[in-house]
């Protein structure tokens, strides 16, 4: 090595990573860790340089460092690093030549980037692919020319680091061991870049998700808020979950209807002002489904006095009829409580009746595509509300199907054969004044 070689190294080793006894040996690393192998689809190389946002920047002195160390280094009066797209080469750095930019079809490197190892021209006087070029036959006029193709870590030949002088001369090993070391170096900084783009390109996604998981919060919340005042948690939760548009339709399913209803409140409206009943009725309501959510049923209407209430749907817990029976007979309870508030509000106190039925109906969003209602409707409906109409005040009446869903764990108060409209023979209803208790509820 040369003089100039030494007192070059002496003077970059304490400002640059680079050094004789530090320098990578990309030979000592297997090529498939390295990158992977080259791409030859031009369309995809020009797309990662692209990528890169590197074309026609202002300089760079991870870029100018390099090729400092190039020229001293190698002792060549011209250095770059460029990077070539479909139809220019353009310089990041350089010394000793005064371009930003040239054809592509003058350009050296163009051959460069198609190879996975140096290209080295000892004179290009005698090549015959560059013994024309105006680069050769005018200034700078290249005689000599060293470059190594700089790919990204997907393996796009995207640039070169490059070694030129005017007279022709040869590399040994050791020098163009340094050419490879120094286009390691820039290969790095290349893919730092690329890692740098890539983890800004993270950052603003990840803002974008976190902003857009506030705003979807937000707009959950609001569904909530509003929607939970007309359907129940489950409905609601079922709307957010939607992953398309509600459409009408539904599905046949086995659930568990409950009608509530209360005794003689038509009287009542007779004899008390309208604000009277109304707010006897509001506190009637909101003890009920309070006590309703605690059972996990889903108010599908309120019927004038009337509750309509399904278990099973949208979703079953497996204990549907027992559950109803269980969320009856607190509804029951909790009219104690109503009528203690009426009372201490000069209301009329109130009296419940309940008709229980299980079977299967017919389940789903029903109506308009303008108004849609998510309720349950068929047959086994309608029973629940025939028997409903046969209790008393406090009483509880349950079908056989529902019977026979609970059977071991009812107290019952009897049961009674009897004709109902809409269903030809007589049926039997059980009154049920008690349950025995599930560890799960």
């Amino acid at each position: 090595m040369s003089a100039l070689y030494y007192n070059l190294n002496n003077h970059y080793v304490s400002h640059f990573v680079y050094s004789p006894e530090k320098r990578a040996n990309r030979d000592n690393y297997p090529e498939k860790i390295m990158k992977k192998p080259l791409d030859t689809t031009e369309q995809n190389r020009i797309a990662a340089l692209y990528e890169l946002k590197i074309l026609d920047t202002p300089a760079d002195e991870r870029f100018d460092r390099i090729i400092r160390l190039t020229s001293g280094y190698l002792s060549v009066p011209i250095a770059f690093i460029s990077f070539i797209d479909s139809e220019h080469q353009w310089f990041k750095s350089s010394c000793g030549i005064g371009l930003n930019k040239i054809s592509r079809n003058d350009s050296f490197c163009h051959y460069t980037i198609q190879q996975n190892k140096p290209m080295i021209i000892s004179d290009a006087l005698l090549d015959e692919r560059f013994c024309n070029n105006p680069y050769v036959t005018n200034s700078p006029n290249i005689r000599f020319y060293a470059g190594f193709p700089l790919s990204t870590v997907d393996g796009f030949n995207v640039g070169t680091l490059c070694a030129i002088d005017k007279k022709p001369r040869n590399l040994d090993e050791a020098e163009i061991q340094i050419l490879k070391d120094l286009a390691t170096l820039a290969e790095d900084q290349v893919n730092l870049l690329d890692i740098s783009l890539l983890e800004r390109a993270v950052r603003e996604k990840n803002i974008f998700l976190t902003n857009a998981k506030k705003e979807l919060e937000m707009r959950n919340n609001f569904i909530r808020k509003v929607f939970g005042s007309f359907m129940s948690d489950e409905i609601v939760a079922a709307l957010l979950e939607a992953k398309s548009e509600l459409k009408l339709g539904g599905e046949e399913r086995k659930i568990t209807i409950l009608f509530s209803d209360l005794r003689n409140f038509t009287t009542l409206s007779e004899h008390f002002p309208a604000d009277k009943i109304v707010a006897a009725l509001n506190n009637h309501y909101g003890k009920m489904v309070d006590v309703i959510e605690k059972y996990n049923g889903t108010v599908d209407s309120f019927i004038g006095d009337a509750i309509m209430v399904v278990f099973g749907a949208p979703h079953s817990g497996g204990d549907d009829a027992y559950r109803a029976i269980a969320c009856a007979l607190e509804m029951q309870e909790t009219m104690q409580e109503v009528n203690a508030m009426n009372r201490n509000s000069s209301l009329p106190e109130l009296a419940m009746g309940i008709g229980i039925n299980t079977g299967y109906a017919i389940v789903g969003n029903i109506g308009s595509q303008k108004r849609m209602q998510y309720s349950a409707i068929g047959s086994p409906v309608n029973l629940a509300s025939r028997i409903q109409d046969l209790t008393l005040g406090g009483q509880i009446l349950i079908s056989e199907a529902t019977y026979r869903e609970v059977n071991h764990s009812l107290e019952l108060n009897g049961h009674l054969r009897v004709k109902v409209k809409g269903v030809a023979a007589p049926i039997t209803i059980y009154d049920v004044i008690g349950l025995n208790k599930k560890s799960d509820l």
